[in-house]
């Protein structure tokens, strides 16, 4: 076995020239005269930012003087798998992101040196991004994301400070003022709607969509739900989410479940606590549980071995442990394409057909009806918002009252 390579330099002596030196990043680093004051300094300093950065600033001029954006990107590729992650360790959201931005950056400035990528080169990207078709705040995000790999890489030194804060002076898209089209604001979803597609969805997912429509939970909270984060005080229990989406800045979340929104869990309660309550696992189990009761051909010992052995050698991926919220929008989106099946046939016009609808939309629907019956303040409070203008979107205003005042006075 090979012995571990040593992550930590040595200093040495030159000693025809009689100066002090060190192996850095694959090559030799002159310190100074050995023994010197200012060697030891130098050594020193090496070592500590060795401590936080795998190659030491004042030797990245030697090792690359001159980066391309590609080594720049594959240099922050590295730092973001380890940064952006939940805290049970999985990745977030945030890499795919990051991945569609890049492969974009790689094809027209992949060979362009990273001191060199100016305001000019951020604009000529922003208007590819127009013209891929991608939505105005998606181009705004992702031109952000851009910024924040310099950003990062001038906090290594990978870049001169002067390259971000010319990249800062590039402002977002403007509403209005850009050829980049606006996405129409998540609407809630009719009840009508919601019902039609629920008698199509697997039991675990339509309970899923009650218990969002009865807390207002976001996707990703739902499909994390599980007896050991629930404390169950009085009638109401308290749902603490380990992650969410404010959790990064420290923020906290409670969500408060009735007995409506119980009665629905208690049938999916898993015998261990800290597994989830909706199992695409246990979903598949109860199909073939069920599939296998109602079969009316008797099944032989010989076609169950061979039925077996070909699960066992099967190459197709397993069922999770729990839902993502893509296979919960997925399943959705299955179940409404099903429920318009008899509109097809009979060929409905598409008017008439149910809209495709996804989870999020249900957060939606409950903030509007909380906020109709117990004002703006409860919703929020509902909704886990800070702050009321983030409410103002998740639940329309109520056009009601507007409409009365208009009918009796003018």
């Amino acid at each position: 076995m090979a012995r571990p390579k040593n992550t930590v330099p040595t200093y040495r002596q030159h000693k025809s020239s009689n100066t002090a030196r060190c192996w850095v990043a694959g090559r030799w680093v002159t310190l100074g005269r050995y023994n010197s004051p200012e060697s030891r300094a130098e050594f020193a300093r090496i070592v500590g930012e060795l401590a936080v950065a795998p190659i030491p600033s004042s030797v990245i001029s030697l090792v690359n003087p001159d980066q391309t954006m590609n080594e720049i990107l594959l240099a922050f590729w590295r730092h973001a798998e380890k940064h952006y992650r939940d805290p049970e360790g999985n990745p977030t959201n945030e890499l795919p992101q990051f991945s569609q931005t890049f492969s974009l950056v790689k094809r027209l400035y992949g060979h362009t040196l990273a001191k060199e990528f100016g305001p000019l080169a951020l604009k000529s990207l922003r208007q590819e991004m127009i013209g891929a078709g991608w939505s105005r705040k998606l181009i705004n995000q992702r031109i952000g994301r851009v910024k924040r790999v310099f950003k990062w890489a001038v906090s290594e030194q990978l870049v001169p400070v002067e390259v971000f804060q010319a990249l800062q002076t590039v402002t977002g898209l403007q509403q209005g003022r850009t050829k980049a089209r606006d996405l129409e604001p998540i609407a809630p979803v009719a009840d009508k709607h919601v019902l039609a597609t629920l008698p199509f969805l697997q039991p675990a997912v339509r309970a899923m969509v009650a218990v969002q429509l009865l807390t207002g939970m976001r996707p990703g909270e739902v499909c994390r739900l599980c007896p050991a984060l629930i404390e169950k005080e009085d009638s109401v229990w308290l749902f603490r989410p380990r992650q969410h989406k404010t959790g990064w800045q420290g923020k906290k979340r409670v969500v408060a479940m009735g007995p409506r929104a119980q009665a629905l869990l208690a049938n999916f309660t898993p015998s261990d606590p800290s597994e989830y309550f909706f199992s695409p696992e246990r979903v598949v189990q109860a199909f073939h549980a069920a599939r296998a009761a109602t079969r009316k051909t008797k099944r032989y010992p010989k076609q169950e071995a061979r039925n077996a052995a070909n699960r066992a050698t099967s190459s197709k991926r397993k069922p999770g442990q729990k839902y993502k919220v893509t296979s919960y929008e997925k399943a959705i989106a299955r179940a409404v394409e099903r429920a318009n099946l008899p509109f097809i046939e009979a060929a409905v016009d598409v008017e008439y057909h149910i809209p495709a609808w996804h989870p999020n939309q249900l957060r939606h629907s409950l903030g509007t009806n909380v906020r109709h019956l117990y004002g703006l303040e409860a919703a929020q409070v509902v909704l886990g918002h800070s702050k009321a203008d983030v409410t103002q979107v998740y639940a329309e205003r109520n056009l009601r009252l507007a409409v009365k005042v208009a009918s009796e006075i003018g």
